[in-house]
């Protein structure tokens, strides 16, 4: 029999070369075909072993046949065939191969291994045994040396085999290769009296033997004393030139270590892997601190030592490059993601739980095989309660008007989507409304970090550097926002690539995409900015008279009693505007549109009417309008210009239109840096105030004729 199956259990299935143009897909992912019931020459078999990892995932299979000419097996395995589509075929895998009893070992970390000679026989003793695990290498008598014998590491090991020859060699093999895998302890089973030749656990069992009686026999298994030669605590003494066994390196018992391991890369290149953690598993980068810490305490704990720094280098580029050139390719997900038409949510525990968000419904889920990855600086989501309200938030949020806390909620349904464009969330109001406690409480219903709420950055690649360590870009008390960071701010917010070179290069590109929700608080107007203005919510807060105060750790204690209800409430108006999306139309559709479209679909679990959302949003753009074009001296001057001079328009050059303009300011604005010094720099800022101007009902056209024209009028003139 030849087994079909990789040893590498994961998360996510991994894929082993074994031909030309196949790969073995292996552990079986949820969307494999079923596999074949019938053999197409041996027809159905008689039995049918299922070979399965430590975490339960199934693996493949071994298959008995009883055809008229004697016993036969057949491996049986998936693979993936060259256009990408996944078929069962009755072949075998590479070696080492798995242990058939992985999921029983992980089970039972502290049980004696029983290790007998064939599925068969593993079945009857883990009856007959209880209280021992029983394991069985694939493949028969002869392939033990094929197999991966390291899950026998720290195990007190006895090997029931064959009352045969075949199965005296099989012992001796196993013993050898148990203690090289680094087991505690090995015996092998003497054969009983009047026993037939080939009697093994299975004939034990079916002569009617009990628990007792076998505990008995495993009992008095005769002890097989360690090799003497040197090796490694953990994997195979080598043999060299001069025929003496050498010392494995420490970086290939590294790369053994993490045979347990997936490898995966980015869409960037970035390389990636999938490492088991107690009951779960974790994604980082291969280079990660994490993952170097993970690799020093296996080594530490498996082979008895702590690799050195040259030994850990080595293995990580040896992964990195196993990651991008054989590791399939995964966006990875931050804090949320989308798959299968269901939304994800990373609650952030050290269990690595998520929230799935379906059109019926939203569940915990424990296990999972999803591509999330965890910045250093995430912090734990509140975990969700059912049975709590959206509007349970409402005393926590002092808001000016009821379209200020529709926007706080809409904005809070939009940030937790997987996907923008997101829509920036702006919180003015005076000193002492408690703009800053706002904001930590947003953030730690979205995305909880160590550092909630931060200064404005000074730059673009800050803003970048904070958009990468988390879901939420959260900035704090901002005076300003000048005309290239509100440029930026519009980039992250609805998904934009920035390009920056590559340190210690001179021409080597770092591209770096970008799509985050942002929130940010401040006294004074944010929105100057047109393009800003267009993408963003404001929310207004009102004062809060002292006598009205409540302490901070008050106030945040209660709130940490609300959130997991407001919390599992969000997620539940979720998974009705997801039932209810497909279905939604808008009659006029915003710049914002999808997130528009978001939460009209999320109205009626809200309570709202479906246009309240649409009517409170246009009054808040109106407002936002309103605020940019106070704050454009261009726009200002062109619209008096129009209304006073021009009622039925005025058509020139951008010099003449400087001239006249020029004759409407106070020499203060002239000199300021807000007000453009050259026609170029007047048509510039002319691009910027038409989308203003037009809202206002003022139509510019530029256009060449000979000379370039100005051309603005009223648009009912």
């Amino acid at each position: 029999m030849n087994d079909p199956f990789a040893p590498i259990s994961g998360v996510k299935p991994n894929l082993r070369v074994v031909s030309s143009d196949h790969v073995i897909v292996s552990p079986v992912p949820p969307d494999a075909p079923k596999s074949p019931e019938r053999h197409p020459r041996l027809g159905v078999p008689s039995a049918r072993w299922e070979y399965r990892n430590a975490s339960g995932e199934l693996l493949g299979f071994a298959c008995r046949f009883d055809p008229k000419g004697g016993k036969q097996f057949r491996p049986l395995a998936l693979y993936r065939a060259p256009g990408g589509a996944l078929e069962w075929r009755w072949e075998s895998s590479p070696a080492p191969r798995p242990l058939y009893g992985l999921d029983r070992l992980a089970a039972s970390p502290d049980s004696d291994v029983v290790v007998c000679e064939g599925e068969k026989s593993a079945d009857a003793a883990a009856r007959l045994l209880p209280k021992c695990v029983a394991v069985t290498s694939p493949n028969g008598a002869k392939s033990a040396n094929k197999a991966d014998w390291g899950p026998l590491r720290g195990r007190r090991v006895v090997i029931w085999p064959d009352a045969d020859e075949p199965g005296s060699k099989y012992a001796e093999t196993v013993a050898e290769l148990a203690y090289e895998a680094g087991a505690i302890s090995v015996a092998i089973v003497v054969r009983p009296a009047n026993v037939k030749d080939g009697w093994d656990a299975a004939d034990a069992e079916d002569e009617g033997r009990n628990t007792e009686w076998a505990t008995e026999l495993i009992t008095r298994a005769t002890a097989v004393a360690a090799p003497s030669q040197t090796r490694g605590a953990n994997g195979r003494a080598r043999s060299g030139a001069d025929g003496k066994r050498r010392r494995t390196p420490q970086r290939d018992l590294l790369s053994q270590l993490a045979e347990s391991c997936s490898f995966w890369h980015a869409p960037n290149g970035d390389a990636y892997v999938t490492f088991p953690v107690n009951d779960h598993r974790e994604n980082w980068k291969v280079r990660s601190p994490e993952f170097k810490r993970w690799m020093t305490c296996q080594a530490y704990e498996n082979l008895g030592q702590v690799p050195g720094a040259q030994a850990v280098e080595d293995v990580l580029r040896f992964l990195e490059g196993r990651a991008i050139n054989d590791g399939p390719e995964r966006k990875p997900w931050l804090r949320v993601g989308e798959g299968g038409g269901k939304w994800y949510i990373d609650v952030g525990d050290p269990k690595w739980r998520v929230v799935e968000i379906s059109a019926v419904g939203w569940e915990i889920r424990e296990r999972h095989d999803l591509p999330l990855v965890r910045s250093r600086s995430m912090q734990s989501l509140p975990m969700p309660q059912r049975g709590g309200y959206v509007d349970d938030m409402r005393r926590f949020v002092n808001v000016r008007d009821e379209d200020s806390f529709k926007a706080v909620v809409a904005w809070q349904l939009a940030a937790l989507r997987p996907s923008g464009p997101y829509p920036v969330l702006l919180i003015q109001g005076e000193q002492g409304s408690g703009k800053s406690v706002l904001s930590r409480l947003l953030r730690s219903i979205v995305d909880p970090n160590l550092a909630p709420i931060r200064t404005a950055p000074k730059d673009e690649e800050d803003l970048l550097i904070a958009a990468k360590n988390g879901h939420l870009v959260a900035l704090d008390n901002v005076s300003r926002i000048d005309p290239m960071m509100a440029d930026a701010l519009c980039r992250v917010a609805t998904g934009g690539g920035f390009s920056t070179r590559v340190k210690y290069t001179n021409d080597e590109e770092h591209v770096v995409w970008a799509c985050n929700p942002i929130l940010a608080n401040g006294i004074p107007s944010l929105a100057d900015r047109p393009d800003l203005a267009s993408r963003a919510l404001i929310v207004h807060l009102t004062a809060i008279p002292d006598e009205a105060r409540q302490p901070e750790d008050e106030y945040l204690d209660d709130w940490s009693r609300t959130a997991p209800f407001v919390f599992g409430a969000l997620c539940g108006v979720l998974s009705a505007a997801l039932a209810r999306l497909p279905t939604v139309k808008l009659a006029r559709a915003s710049r914002m549109a999808d997130f528009e479209k978001l939460i009209v679909a999320a109205s009626p679990e809200l309570g709202w009417e479906l246009d309240e959302f649409s009517a409170a949003y246009s009054a808040i753009r109106r407002d936002l309008d309103e605020a940019a074009f106070e704050a454009d001296p261009v726009a200002m001057a062109i619209d008096g210009l129009i209304a006073e001079e021009y009622p039925r328009g005025w058509s020139g050059t951008a010099t003449r239109l400087l001239d006249l303009l020029m004759q409407r300011v106070p020499d203060g604005m002239k000199r300021s840096r807000a007000w453009p010094q050259t026609a170029q720099g007047l048509g510039n800022r002319i691009e910027r105030a038409t989308p203003l101007l037009r809202r206002r009902g003022i139509t510019v056209e530029r256009r060449h004729s000979g000379e370039r024209m100005i051309t603005i009028a009223p648009v009912d003139s």
